[in-house]
């Protein structure tokens, strides 16, 4: 009898220890990351569809996603996408997502984003708390945060007082909360009331954001910055069309480098701004030997002398080549 229990108990004693060498190594708490970003995919009267990225790292076994409506679990699901149906034409729904593994670990929860269905005489809202990130003399730095249903959003308009002074692609800043623009040229000690709005295709314009209202101070600073230089333009491994540049970055008297905006210039007409950096990639120039130029415009509005590079497009570079 007693060797019958010495035996159970040793075999209990190896159970155990064959259980514990089993168990997941990540049993114990895990930093899971928050399912993030949110996108929206669609938005109708009825029904709400939108996904979400997921890292897998650290997780134990299966790794699942809590939906919460409304601050109430909807759904559990192996997928990175979820339709809310059955809703109310008009009604304002806020969804979010947390992870969740078969050892128990959970994620942060990822961004609330909040959605207003759609029907008759519902307008979707617009950007929202517009905020100014620098005011220099020659320049401002604005900021807005884009609405959650931006999924629609053909474009954003930045408006002074009634003239829209920068129009904004949104495809770019798919699922991004925060889209940042600089206003440039401006003249020193003017004033302005900046505010903006969603441009939606199907539906129209969306009720302006705030208003911000600002003035630029006065310029002190006359000194341009030094000339970039070392500009070399060289075709782009995958594109033929396709331009890289690089330059060594200027120097000023007021702004640091990373501060300092770099103008690109095609055959003499603008084309794209870069702040604090020494490369740009142009997307395509035309056939034939094109002057490229950089010049760099600190926040006053001085501006250097351009670097000057030639680059020549192939006639047999193709747009889609």
């Amino acid at each position: 009898m007693t060797q019958g229990l010495y035996r159970i108990a040793a075999i209990l004693a190896v159970v155990a220890v064959t259980a514990v060498m089993l168990s997941p190594p990540g049993a114990a708490a895990v930093a899971l990351s928050a399912p993030e970003p949110l996108r929206v995919d669609g938005v109708t009267a009825t029904q709400i569809s939108f996904h979400w990225s997921q890292n897998a790292s650290g997780s134990v076994g299966v790794l699942r996603a809590r939906v919460y409506q409304d601050g109430a679990l909807a759904t559990t699901t192996r997928l990175q996408r979820y339709t809310a149906s059955g809703l109310v034409p008009g009604a304002t729904y806020s969804f979010h997502v947390v992870a969740a593994d078969d050892a128990g670990n959970t994620s942060p929860p990822s961004r609330t984003i909040t959605i207003t269905t759609r029907g008759p005489g519902v307008v979707p809202p617009g950007p929202a708390n517009l905020r100014a990130t620098e005011v220099a003399s020659a320049r401002v730095g604005l900021a807005f945060d884009q609405p959650d249903d931006s999924w629609d959003v053909g474009r954003y308009e930045v408006l002074d007082g009634g003239t829209v002074v920068a129009s904004i692609p949104a495809g770019s800043f798919n699922g991004v909360p925060t889209i940042n623009l600089a206003l440039r040229g401006l003249s020193a000690q003017s004033s302005h009331a900046y505010t903006a709005r969603a441009v939606r295709g199907a539906i129209g314009v969306s009720p302006s954001s705030n208003t911000l209202t600002l003035s630029t101070p006065a310029r002190t600073d006359l000194v341009a910055p030094s000339a970039p230089t070392g500009l070399v333009a060289a075709m782009d491994r995958y594109a033929c069309f396709s331009v890289v540049l690089t330059w060594t970055p200027s120097g000023d008297d007021a702004d640091p480098p990373s501060a300092i905006d770099y103008e690109i210039l095609v055959n003499g007409a603008h084309e794209s701004w870069v702040r604090g950096a020494g490369t740009h990639t142009i997307g395509m120039v035309p056939v034939g030997n094109n002057t490229i130029e950089v010049r760099a415009v600190d926040s006053s509005g001085n501006a250097s002398a351009a670097a000057t590079a030639t680059f020549p497009r192939p006639p047999d570079c193709t747009d889609d080549a």
